[in-house]
């Protein structure tokens, strides 16, 4: 980040100097506007609509990666309930089949005696 920021910095530095070296006034048409008007301005207004328009590319594409990340966190959200559910599902099933193999198991008479066989 701090890299991106000092190449920013130092770009700036060098369409400013750009600027000020190519100061003489030219002439601008601009559809139906006629002007003559200094090249350093026109340099540094177009440097910064330039800025302004990667700006708003970047923000578009920052709010567009929250708004994905906040659907995979809810789908990560519905899945881990999903996950949830299915474990109590299963914890039940093992429940019921302990239970019916409990029942199922011979219940051997041990009050008899050898005697009485």
């Amino acid at each position: 980040m701090q890299a991106k920021f000092i190449f920013s910095l130092i770009l700036a530095v060098l369409v400013a100097i750009f600027a000020i070296q190519n100061s003489a006034a030219v002439p601008v048409n601009f559809i139906v506007y006629h002007l003559e008007i200094s090249q350093a301005l026109i340099i540094l207004i177009s440097a910064i609509i330039g800025a302004i328009i990667a700006f708003s590319l970047g923000l578009m594409k920052q709010f567009n990666m929250n708004k994905a990340i906040k659907e995979k966190d809810k789908q990560i959200r519905n899945l881990e309930m999903s996950v949830a559910k299915l474990e109590i599902e299963n914890g039940e099933l093992h429940t019921k089949k302990a239970m019916s193999l409990d029942s199922e198991t011979p219940n051997l008479d041990t009050s008899k005696g050898l005697d009485d066989i």
